[in-house]
């Protein structure tokens, strides 16, 4: 991830799973809005804010370990929210039943 155009601002971190990967860019948006209302004691947001926080980031990508080729594949923003959507969408669903669905 990139915060600025500065080239300095890019932080790199490695998960076990691309999950992994996405709840902590989940968690580092709702760290956020937590210091942003430092006050309040429950934030929502929607999934749309949730993509606006990785749209506002210079760079922002996910490099994922395919086996197969034994190389690391690129993934974009497009990708991250995405799969950040799906991810949420098996949560919910493992969590409520499988007749409950995440809008975008």
């Amino acid at each position: 991830m990139q915060r600025s155009s500065q080239k300095n601002s890019r932080i790199y971190e490695d998960f076990d799973s691309p999950e992994e990967a996405l709840e902590r860019l989940i968690w580092m948006y709702e760290d956020r809005l937590k210091a942003l209302c430092p006050t309040m004691l429950n934030v929502n947001y929607s999934l749309d804010d949730l993509k606006r926080f990785i749209d506002q980031h210079n760079e922002c990508c996910v490099l994922v370990l395919d086996l197969r080729l034994n190389a690391y594949i690129s993934h974009d923003a497009a990708w991250i929210k995405s799969s950040i959507h799906a991810h949420l969408q098996r949560l919910l669903l493992k969590s409520k039943g499988p007749n409950i669905a995440v809008s975008q």
